[in-house]
């Protein structure tokens, strides 16, 4: 799935109503935690994480979408 549609998924859950663009810069992230269990938190950058916190499944998969590809070694010479 490509990283835009990715963090598509992460805007459809956010229970503030934020747009991706901002989820993706890292202004904002999605998770749960066990004082809140099965609801999903959107927190800034900037504020502190409830215990217990996770991010959401959506959250992860946004974030490994967006890494840089891990180095396999391909269509390397020498």
């Amino acid at each position: 799935m490509p990283p835009e549609e990715v963090w598509q998924r992460v805007a459809r859950e956010c229970p503030r109503r934020i747009v991706a663009a901002l989820h993706r810069s890292g202004e904002y992230t999605h998770g749960t935690s066990t004082r809140y269990p099965g609801k999903v938190l959107c927190c800034h950058r900037d504020s502190e994480l409830p215990e217990g916190w996770v991010p959401t499944p959506a959250q992860t998969l946004a974030l490994q979408a967006s890494q840089p590809a891990a180095d396999t070694g391909r269509g390397q010479v020498g």
